[in-house]
């Protein structure tokens, strides 16, 4: 899963940290003259569910330095997570500064935890200890049509928006965090047998016409949550949670989907990692400057043993954990969104052509008056089938025969 950019967060931090109380000039500023200090970054949770859970070291970068630096990684250090009992369970680097437990470690309800770090360099870094506390159940996904305002003024993209409601929240904490990962399966009615590949003759382009021989009819498209999202239930008399907004889809986005799954889980997490959520969140929803007056330092659960004044950057969640997936043909999805849908397999059909392939993209076929307007629409077709004794290319929208233009070959794991 996705975790929060601390390092992208750290830089705006530092930066906002070395600037003075504005002025009305606007100066140009030279960040040569800026200070730098090089703060532990850590991204880490646990859950009770059993799977590798990750811990992820990096140091903050200067303000014109590479946030995605790999040198920025803490590699080589000692991570272990203790809990209140003394039990310890050893964290493993992967691969540069990512540390993770065994696949099927997994907290325990009513267990606290700690997070402890000694660097290569000999620095320690502990945690405060965690409750972990299990998270109810999400007891209904569903869906809706909405418009999501964008960057653009007066833009607007139409599309689906997930809700989620949680009818036994009273049982747990009251804060939550969520995450998703969704899935669109792409399968395209036509089966790419050939393929045509353009060549060059001096300026005069041609094509060669050769078999294909790989399977492109099935693919899948996943993507994952890249924002916090949180919610609470302690304004809710009943403890129930309505109506969360989770995730939103541009129509466009099913444009070739056959099959549609969302997973939401759902984490309970504590009063102090939902303030500490609320403040990142807070800071990079700001539409301000990044020379706005600052509003405090965003303090985590994270300290250094060796230096009490040292800041370190980051949060060590423990929580509860549940999650849910719902699988969904297209037609289930909101009917109003389906007017801003496009099926290009519906929409463009399907054609032969007994002619070249340039002379086909080039449309010299017609008269001139009409190629301006059919060469941009065939340009958008592409070779999925050839007969060898008559000649005849087969054609169809590219999005229709070869599933790789909107997924990847490889059907996840966990689909049905």
């Amino acid at each position: 899963m996705k975790k929060v950019n601390y390092k992208t967060l750290a830089k705006l931090w530092l930066l906002m940290l070395v600037v003075f109380a504005t002025t009305s000039c606007i100066e140009e500023i030279e960040t040569a003259s800026f200070t730098y200090d090089k703060l532990l970054v850590v991204d880490a949770n646990i859950s009770d569910q059993a799977k590798a859970h990750e811990v992820r070291l990096s140091y903050t970068t200067p303000v014109d330095g590479d946030v995605d630096d790999i040198f920025n990684a803490v590699s080589g250090a000692e991570v272990w997570i203790e809990d209140d009992l003394g039990s310890r369970i050893d964290l493993y680097e992967q691969s540069a500064g990512a540390y993770f437990t065994a696949d099927t470690y997994a907290g325990e309800a009513g267990r606290s935890y700690s997070l402890f770090i000694t660097t290569n360099e000999g620095k320690r870094y502990q945690s405060s200890f965690e409750k972990l506390v299990a998270a109810p159940e999400v007891s209904d996904i569903y869906n809706r049509f909405a418009i999501e305002s964008t960057d653009q003024e007066g833009g607007a993209t139409p599309g689906v928006q997930f809700f989620i409601d949680v009818k036994e929240a009273d049982q747990s904490t009251q804060f939550y965090r969520y995450e998703w990962t969704d899935a669109h399966q792409v399968m395209v009615p036509f089966v790419k047998k050939w393929e045509a590949t353009p060549y060059y003759v001096g300026l005069a382009m041609y094509y060669r016409i050769t078999p294909f021989n790989e399977d492109v009819q099935e693919c899948y498209r996943e993507n994952q949550f890249k924002e916090l999202i949180l919610a609470t239930s302690a304004t809710n008399i009943n403890g129930e949670l309505s109506e969360i907004p989770i995730s939103f889809s541009p129509a466009t986005d099913f444009d070739v989907t056959t099959m549609y799954s969302i997973e939401i889980t759902q984490r309970a997490i504590s009063p102090q990692a939902y303030s500490y959520y609320r403040k990142i969140k807070l800071f990079n929803e700001s539409n301000g400057s990044l020379f706005d007056k600052q509003q405090g330092i965003i303090v985590g659960n994270i300290r250094s043993i060796d230096s009490p004044d040292e800041q370190v950057l980051g949060y060590f969640e423990v929580a509860g954990a549940s999650s849910k997936r719902v699988f969904l043909d297209p037609f289930e999805l909101d009917p109003e969104v389906y007017e801003y849908v496009t099926k290009p397999c519906e929409t463009y059909s399907a054609m032969d052509f007994d002619g070249s392939l340039t002379t086909f993209y080039e449309a010299t076929d017609l008269p001139e008056d009409l190629r301006g307007t059919v060469i941009p629409i065939r340009e958008l077709y592409e070779l999925y089938d050839y007969d060898q004794y008559t000649g005849t290319k087969f054609l169809a929208h590219r999005l229709c025969a070869d599933c790789r233009k909107r997924g990847s070959l490889g059907k996840p794991e966990w689909w049905q």
